[in-house]
């Protein structure tokens, strides 16, 4: 699959979402920040353990979760 500069993507095992910021068909270098290091980095990663990530599917919007299972609850 080939990825395009500002895509979003995961690594297919997990983690962090990462912006593509050049890719060839077997490298992709992206950007993510590291909430340890409280910084960006840039790594380099093979394209065949990348996926793309879809921007309208938010997996970190907890808060509407919760707000669900609080009404569920009452």
């Amino acid at each position: 699959m080939a990825f395009k500069p500002g895509q979003i993507v995961r690594m297919k095992s997990g983690g962090p979402d990462l912006t593509v910021l050049s890719a060839d068909e077997e490298t992709a270098s992206c950007l993510f920040f590291s909430e340890e290091l409280g910084e960006f980095k840039e790594t380099d990663l093979p394209v065949i353990a990348l996926e793309g990530v879809d921007p309208d599917d938010d997996e970190d919007d907890d808060e509407g979760d919760e707000e669900d299972e609080e009404e569920k609850a009452a």
